[in-house]
């Protein structure tokens, strides 16, 4: 058996190796693909361009290498079997973190963090120690991306395209983070409504199968029915739990979900009239704590939220909308007058502006119109 003193580097080496061979091949195929789009005569004008290492290659390989090997090693102090699985995952990150840096850093030897972190590195592989080499190698990574994301420095180089990715300043970054919360972010707004869809949907949909088929949560129902004096109990009892369970899976995936959004809603607002105002909220409250009382029921909740869902709508990601682009309902009915008007007056503009130069073009300086004459 290979004692892991000799196992620990050859695993390391071979997977900064593989790096290394992938990174040749990777930089082979983009110059095999950028001279088979040029010609001959473009290759001898056309310079070489410098390639920067950058983050959307190298950095971002390496980052989501030593999060994989902090994680494998962090599960390896239960089961040791994974630590030579960690170990080339190591090398591979390691060889990308040696040959990558941000335009805006300094090269490794005169960096004194990057020659701390080096140092930490090379400790804890010495020492047989993959969790700290992961995490000194995942800390160091994350770091410097912050750093580039909130510093002008952020000027990097994507090998693959050879274009500059310059992210905005720290200033730019501060106003937007005033604006989110001065104002929230539209584009994220699809996210509460799943999340609001699916917990809602999930939770009706388990309370009626609960009720149709466990026969205490049924008797609970029932007698709740009968002591409200409702007609027809065992039959409202069932309209109830059904709604609950279909409405509810069928929110979940965001069918027909304004329907059952209105169908719950009417059904929480029932059960706040005949049982929890009457028999839940005290009697002889003032008018603030009965307030008090009357909003902290989970029915208010619910009901807010799905008259919510019936104004915001289910979200993209729902059957709803996948039905709504088929029928040609996905754009807004409003922006396309105003596109269109704007349009409309941009055509009207132009022909305006051209009917001016066909006028001053076609008189002489004496104030008489011309025509002209062609061979």
């Amino acid at each position: 058996m290979i004692p892991f003193i000799v196992l620990a580097p050859l695993a390391i080496a071979g997977g900064g190796l593989f790096g290394f061979a992938e990174e040749h091949f990777r930089r082979k195929r983009l110059a095999t693909q950028s001279s088979s789009q040029t010609t001959p005569a473009d290759t001898e004008k056309q310079e070489v361009p410098v390639m920067a290492s950058g983050e959307p290659v190298q950095i971002k390989r390496s980052a989501i290498a030593a999060r994989t090997a902090l994680g494998l090693s962090a599960a390896g102090i239960w089961y040791p079997a994974l630590i030579p699985v960690t170990l080339p995952i190591i090398g591979y990150s390691t060889y990308n973190w040696l040959r990558t840096r941000y335009l805006f850093e300094k090269p490794m030897h005169k960096s004194p963090l990057r020659i701390l972190a080096g140092l930490a590195l090379l400790g804890s592989l010495a020492t047989g120690n993959p969790l700290m080499a992961a995490l000194v190698l995942s800390v160091d990574l994350s770091g410097r991306k912050w750093i580039a994301k909130w510093t002008e420095g952020a000027q990097v180089i994507d090998n693959d395209t050879g274009k500059t990715v310059a992210p905005s300043g720290f200033m730019e970054r501060l106003k937007y983070l005033v604006r989110v919360m001065l104002k929230g972010e539209p584009r994220w707004e699809w996210f509460p409504a799943l999340l609001a869809r699916v917990s809602m949907g999930l939770f009706f949909a388990i309370s009626g199968w609960n009720k149709l088929f466990m026969v205490s949560h049924w008797k609970g129902l029932l007698s709740a029915m009968i002591a409200t004096g409702l007609p027809y109990p065992k039959f409202m009892s069932l309209v109830l739990a059904w709604l609950e369970l279909a409405g509810g899976a069928l929110l979940t995936v965001g069918f027909m979900s304004t329907f059952f959004s209105i169908a719950l809603a009417f059904a929480m607002i029932v059960a706040i009239v005949t049982v929890e105002i009457p028999y839940v909220i005290p009697p002889g409250l003032g008018p603030l704590d009965w307030l008090d009382w009357f909003l902290y029921l989970p029915q208010v909740l619910y009901v807010l939220i799905f008259l919510w869902l019936v104004i915001k709508g289910p979200g993209p990601y729902s059957a709803d909308a996948v039905i709504a682009r088929k029928l040609g309902f996905d754009d807004d009915p409003e922006e396309e007058p105003a596109m269109n008007s704007e349009e409309s007056t941009l055509e009207e503009s132009e022909t305006e502006t051209e009917t001016d130069s066909e006028k001053k073009s076609s008189r002489k300086p004496g104030g008489h119109s011309w025509t002209p004459q062609y061979a």
